[in-house]
């Protein structure tokens, strides 16, 4: 993000001179970014140690999905979703202690639980350490995937991609509550790899690894109703098809018609049982800091509403089928992602580590076509303080905009408008010159 952004090769010694007192004021900010985005590293590791200090990890995420995991290896699958038992259980393990509300509700699918069950053998906190081990592994294969994604870009635009990542507060965040954040980013990542090497069936396997959070399948599982990328959404079927039967046949079907209920019940939750939509970076957050959670029920029906005109714009993106080696296909996949993410009718801040990909993606597309990117860089690298900064405050900007919203804001007009001048060039293209 230094040299590669000096687009204009210099023709003599004057203009050189020229180009690089220009290039030393933008050269000092990356330099000055990148060093805040490696002391933000430090910050967010001792941040992790200190709440492991204080033991703080017993009241985290991953405490209900434990509960859920034990339920299911001690003969309770069928009662899942039972509150009233999640609590019985939270509170044994937690010696006591309580979620705010009484219990911190199971959110996940049930086959979840199931396949994650023998984690439950452990005690709790041996358990939650495994889990930030193989997170770690996921941390370490991610970041050597997004190394040879971009293995066309200089060592030093990878080096500060790598840091921006690491100082990135949702990453911290996933590990300190033990969250899925990181494998959903894994599986939006290995599917775009996929996709791109033609491999649709590994496309639908990673794409998959969503349904862990159904609603944020819903925009990117729009991209593969088409032609060309068909066989993805195929295979989501048949894998959703498949966890549902072998759920069903270990702990019945009673859970399922219970988890459909509480995704309903969920989203009546303002302010409760762990769920704060004013604080999510998302439409149906902007909404709720707008109106208040009084208007509950208004917002949910203008989120759900504006989600399904982002499903159905999205899939009118990718009718025909764009070619996985055009760059438009990189722009379109950057913005779907980001579209998804922003429009999610409940998306915790945790879960806006999903935004790397889009980032990074769209960083690419602009290094590419040779288009103006520095702003951009610098708005890469101002996000992880931002991130971090609005973690600890209550902040809104008018009283409604959360600062990291502002930026994605910002991400989806600079993508909108690549889209909008990439289908102004198709116009063109179409037009048919008459000879006289």
């Amino acid at each position: 993000m230094f040299r590669k952004l000096v687009v204009n090769k210099p023709t003599d010694e004057h203009e050189s001179l020229q180009v690089k007192n220009r290039n030393k004021p933008f050269h000092y900010i990356i330099l000055f970014l990148v060093i805040s985005n490696i002391t933000l590293i430090v910050i967010n590791a001792g941040i992790w140690i200190m709440a492991d200090f204080q033991k703080l990890f017993v009241a985290a995420d991953f405490t209900s999905f434990y509960t859920g995991y034990y339920m299911v290896r001690v003969g309770e699958g069928e009662n899942l979703y039972d509150a009233a038992l999640q609590s019985k259980y939270q509170q044994e393990f937690m010696a006591g202690r309580t979620f705010e509300g009484g219990v911190l509700l199971f959110p996940n699918p049930p086959y979840v639980a199931i396949l994650l069950s023998p984690i439950s053998l452990l005690p709790l906190n041996i358990a939650f350490y495994l889990w930030s081990l193989i997170q770690m592994s996921l941390l370490i294969w991610m970041l050597f995937s997004f190394n040879r994604l971009f293995s066309h870009w200089d060592k030093l635009e990878r080096v500060i991609l790598l840091i921006a990542i690491l100082a990135f507060w949702p990453l911290t965040n996933t590990f300190m509550l033990g969250q899925f954040s990181l494998l959903l980013l894994i599986g939006l990542l290995q599917m775009y790899i996929a996709m791109k090497n033609s491999t649709l069936t590994r496309a639908g396997f990673w794409l998959s690894m969503l349904t862990i959070k159904p609603h944020t399948l819903l925009i990117p599982g729009m991209m593969t109703l088409n032609r060309r990328y068909w066989r993805v959404a195929v295979i989501i079927l048949v894998i959703g098809i498949s966890l549902f039967i072998g759920s069903w046949l270990i702990i019945g079907s009673q859970p399922w018609i219970q988890y459909i209920q509480s995704l309903k019940t969920l989203s009546s939750y303002f302010g409760e049982y762990g769920v704060h939509p004013n604080t999510e970076y998302t439409i149906r957050g902007v909404l709720s800091n707008l109106l208040g959670g009084s208007q509950a029920d208004f917002i949910n029906i203008i989120s759900i509403l504006v989600l399904l005109v982002g499903m159905i714009y999205v899939w009118f993106l990718w009718r025909k089928g764009i070619s996985q080696n055009s760059p438009r296909f990189m722009l379109y996949f950057a913005f779907t992602v980001l579209l998804s993410v922003f429009l999610s009718l409940h998306l915790n801040p945790h879960d806006s580590l999903l935004l790397v990909l889009p980032a990074a993606l769209f960083y690419d597309y602009l290094r590419g076509l040779n288009l103006p990117r520095r702003v951009y860089s610098i708005l890469l690298l101002v996000s992880p303080p931002v991130f971090l900064i609005a973690a600890f405050n209550n902040y809104n900007l008018f009283g409604i905009f959360r600062p990291p919203v502002i930026i994605i804001l910002i991400f989806l007009a600079w993508m909108i408008y690549y889209l909008i001048r990439d289908h102004r060039k198709d116009q063109e293209k179409s037009i048919i010159t008459i000879p006289t």
